[in-house]
């Protein structure tokens, strides 16, 4: 059963362990995602689905994570965080068994070991960031899936629908997290430089998350996307197959307090 689910920036200073200079700057990203991670795991969830744009890059491919454990940890400013999580196996090849039946390219993902300590996915930030703000009392277990950018977007809409179809079929409470981050082209001695794509994307998208309508991320042209250089579309359009309109989605923030834009949005 799917209990509540989200959209999640992952700029490193989110984490106020590694903040250093720009704790400040973050603040108001860092409140909402505290406000996230609480209503996330108000439901204790057994498992925590995540779908990140900077996990393994699967050329063609949609990677569901099938290791034992998923290991990670991020650097900045001399300062260093780690998270560790297990894997849940038996939904992660429940998914992939369910996506093989179609015709969404999709392929099962280990590192090391087929089983056991030594099966272990590194852990990227796309993942850890969201995770980080997701701690409690207990630890669920979760579920990576990496997708692709290189199929129709339509299509990416039926993957979601189809793992929706497993998790609501599940007798184990899941949480779903759509790690995203939206236009990278913000400030000029930003690495991506300065496009003002990224504010008109922004706008568009923040604008269809107010408006609770996420299946309309089909229509921003490609020529915007290209040039604002989001990370966010691929994992919202599977998320809004995975819940369609069946929760109701609230805007908690938006910052661009660098390059990029960050957005937090709650669907419960």
């Amino acid at each position: 059963m799917i209990t509540t689910c989200s959209v999640a920036p992952h700029g490193f200073s989110i984490i106020e362990e590694i903040a250093g200079t720009e704790k400040d700057l973050f603040k108001p990203t860092r409140e909402a995602m505290t406000d996230m991670g609480k209503r996330l795991m108000k439901d204790r969830p057994d498992t925590i689905v995540v779908l990140t744009p900077h996990g393994l890059r699967l050329k063609g491919y949609n990677g569901i994570y099938t290791s034992n454990n998923c290991r990670g940890s991020l650097s900045q400013f001399e300062e260093t965080v780690s998270l560790e999580y297990k894997c849940d196996l038996e939904l992660s090849n429940e998914i992939l068994e369910a996506v093989s039946r179609t015709t969404i390219p999709v392929v099962g993902c280990n590192y090391g070991a087929l089983s056991g300590e030594l099966s272990n996915i590194e852990m990227d930030w796309g993942t850890l960031i969201p995770l980080w703000f997701c701690k409690s009392d207990y630890q669920p277990e979760i579920v990576v899936i990496a997708p692709t950018r290189e199929i129709p977007k339509e299509q990416l809409i039926e993957f979601g629908k189809t793992i929706g179809n497993v998790l609501n079929r599940s007798n184990k409470k899941i949480a779903v997290i759509a790690s995203a981050d939206q236009g990278h082209c913000h400030d000029e001695n930003g690495p991506y430089g300065y496009h003002e794509a990224s504010r008109i994307l922004d706008d568009k998208i923040m604008e269809i998350v107010k408006v609770d309508d996420l299946k309309k991320l089909l229509y921003i042209e490609e020529s915007l996307i290209d040039k604002g250089k989001p990370d966010s579309i691929w994992q919202m359009l599977i998320l809004f197959g995975i819940i369609g309109k069946s929760k109701k989605g609230l805007l908690l923030s938006y910052e661009v307090p660098t390059y990029f834009g960050m957005a937090v949005a709650i669907y419960e």
